[in-house]
């Protein structure tokens, strides 16, 4: 009998590990293989998993493959619609693998200038000491931008929509055709919007990035991340680079992002009403300037992040004062009593940050105006308290500013 298509409320619950296996494993939960090593029957047994012509068919080492990990992998990889998964010890090592395994030197990468600092310079000051050479579209929106700038030496196109901290959105269909037309692949950071809300792979991206630190796991307490992509491609990465930078997941972070998934559909539904009642606070209130959220009527992509992310927007957005003197921003952040002051978003509690002068910081001023970071710019990620809370809180910081 063939298995019933599920949703994703329940492939979060039982992807990887359904009835039939919880049954076999005596376990509800998925079992956590807190080992580094697993023993082999015999010795002709060892010979055969590491033999070249059969490669690791079962489990031998953590840093390659194990069972905690698996049941995560083939549970993002369901709810991505991908064909596998590759589970990492964090969203950076996920980018870095598929980078290097996609580019040698002399090759060509093009990139969205709106993703993560570490994102912007691994392409551009790390790969590049690797003879790889990068080139960057300024405005990932501009479709003509992306044609002009893709050459015949481009061995990937990267863009991260929702982006980071403007929530920039990038047309992935439109992107994937661009890609496609010169036989190259598309790959998609799709953190900010999860595969609850927007599922690349259906749009024609052939890789997609989590970052599973953020709402995968939602509690801040887990670093790690995951390559969705084809099945070829996993199964060389793991073998290659992916054993040989010693990139695999710890098993208890992987059983954690298990628990997470659990309750994803349910957070982001909560974080997108928490985060669309926020930024329409902001948008109205008179000492706000500007305010950045697919949600909006106003966002220039709102109607794509409409038909992209399946309703749900996510909650993360960002701001200015208008009062743009960046000391206007600190006395904001200072005098916030429930929203928390620290680095990271997509976390179950609200969290606030100046990016300019943290996480965004290493960016030139060049680089920051075309990214279109302003110096008064502030990102908020907005968790999953009550609404009324979150509002009440920024009317009296904002009364003090």
């Amino acid at each position: 009998m063939r298995a019933p298509k599920l949703a994703d409320e329940s492939l979060s619950m039982v992807g990887g590990y359904d009835k039939a296996r919880a049954i076999s494993e005596r376990s509800l939960a998925p079992p956590l293989y807190q080992t580094i090593s697993f023993p082999l029957e015999s010795a002709e047994v060892a010979r055969r998993v590491f033999d070249q012509e059969d490669p690791y068919t079962d489990y031998i080492y953590t840093r390659r493959h194990n069972p905690t990990t698996s049941i995560f992998e083939e549970r993002m990889a369901l709810l991505e619609g991908g064909e596998a998964g590759l589970a990492t010890s964090s969203g950076m090592s996920a980018i870095f693998c598929v980078a290097s395994y996609l580019l040698e030197n002399g090759a060509e990468a093009v990139i969205s200038n709106r993703v993560y600092t570490r994102v912007f310079e691994l392409f551009t000051k790390t790969l590049s000491k690797f003879g790889v050479t990068v080139r960057v579209v300024n405005d990932p929106t501009d479709l003509s931008e992306w044609e002009q700038t893709v050459s015949k030496e481009t061995q990937l196109l990267y863009v991260e929509t929702p982006s980071n901290p403007g929530l920039v959105i990038s047309d992935i269909k439109a992107l994937s055709e661009i890609a496609q037309s010169y036989n190259v692949p598309l790959i998609v950071d799709n953190t900010l919007a999860t595969p609850v809300s927007q599922k690349p792979l259906g749009l024609g991206a052939t890789a997609v990035i989590e970052s599973v630190s953020k709402y995968v796991t939602g509690n801040g307490t887990t670093l790690g991340g995951a390559l969705i992509t084809r099945k070829d491609w996993v199964e060389e990465i793991r073998k290659t680079e992916y054993l040989q930078y010693g990139m695999a997941p710890s098993p208890f972070n992987s059983w954690l992002c298990l628990l997470g998934l659990e309750t994803l559909k349910l957070r982001m539904i909560q974080h997108s009403e928490n985060a669309t009642r926020v930024a329409a606070y902001l948008e109205n209130h008179p000492k706000v300037g500007t305010v950045n959220f697919p949600g909006l009527e106003t966002h220039p992509q709102h109607e794509l992040a409409k038909k992209q992310m399946n309703g749900l927007y996510g909650g993360l957005l960002s701001f200015s004062l208008k009062d743009e003197r960046m000391e206007k921003a600190f006395d904001l952040l200072n005098a916030l009593r429930t929203i928390t002051h620290a680095i990271h978003e997509g976390s179950s509690r609200s969290v606030i940050c100046h990016p300019p002068s943290t996480n965004f910081a290493d960016l030139t001023d060049e680089e920051m105006e075309k990214a279109e970071i302003p110096k008064s710019l502030i990102r908020l990620s907005v968790g999953i308290e009550n609404g009324d809370d979150l509002l009440n809180d920024l009317e009296q910081a904002l009364n003090q500013v």
